[in-house]
């Protein structure tokens, strides 16, 4: 009798587990909080970039950024940076108010356009494609309602499948599970892709935000990675941010000429 009950017991906790495991991993944040607005005091242009650990090496590499930005339009650009390694997008948008460092980022200074890089870690973590629209959305609309621009990274190419082989095996065996539970693959680059582009059609963010696209800067990845990209093949080097900061100053530059001319 104990027995039977042990079977009937085990796969219902397993199901319970799964349950939850995938509501974590599926479901995303909360409705989008208050905002920090500050006045604009200068006609200096102020580029943010936050995320993950993206953000967090470009800190050392932005000098180009400003210097494309500045020679375009006659006018001063300063890049500030703030990003934290291994974050997914939904902890982003927490950080947004939960961090000391990512409050003061956007309370010390207003900005005129923010680059949002996240969603990379969301594909390494094998997060669910909704976990990623709604927490994505609420930074947007966080950005809106203190008069940023948003900027949105499409998700780069790099060595996903590198990245997968060299977890520890209880990181692999999480990482199955997340892709039981979501129905991603190991290399689900293309399908998050694939989620931004819905994401912005479903809420009419079209004339709204900018996006950058990966095979705007990075046309041949095989090729690329040897040049743009450090050895692990997930972060980008020197090189590597000088080609994304041209295709960011691009974005910039051209919603830059529509809504605010000189």
């Amino acid at each position: 009798m104990k027995r039977s009950r042990l079977f009937i017991a085990a796969p219902a906790l397993c199901l319970c587990l799964a349950l939850a495991f995938s509501a974590y991993h599926y479901y995303a944040a909360p409705t989008p909080r208050a905002a920090y607005t500050t006045n604009k005091e200068s006609d200096t242009l102020n580029i943010a970039y936050i995320g993950d650990s993206w953000a967090f090496f470009h800190d050392r590499h932005n000098c180009r950024l400003a210097s494309i930005v500045e020679d375009s339009i006659c006018r001063p650009a300063n890049v500030y940076s703030m990003g934290v390694c291994g974050l997914t997008s939904k902890e982003i948008y927490g950080s947004l108010f939960e961090n000391t460092r990512f409050r003061q980022f956007f309370r010390q200074r207003s900005y005129d356009y923010c680059l949002v890089s996240c969603g990379i870690n969301d594909t390494y973590r094998k997060m669910g494609i909704g976990y990623y629209k709604k927490s994505l959305d609420c930074i947007i609309q966080f950005l809106f309602s203190n008069n940023i621009h948003p900027i949105l990274m499409e998700i780069p190419d790099y060595d996903i499948e590198k990245a997968y082989n060299h977890q520890r095996p209880d990181r692999k065996l999480l990482r199955h599970f997340s892709m039981l539970a979501n129905g991603t693959a190991i290399d689900c680059k293309q399908a998050f892709r694939d989620a931004l582009n819905e994401l912005v059609q479903e809420k009419g963010y079209e004339e709204k935000v900018s996006i950058v696209r990966y095979r705007a800067w990075n046309k041949d990845f095989t090729n690329d990675q040897k040049h743009l990209y450090l050895n692990d093949g997930m972060h980008l080097n020197g090189a590597g941010y000088e080609a994304l900061d041209s295709a960011i100053a691009k974005e910039i530059l051209k919603d830059f000429s529509r809504h605010r001319p000189l």
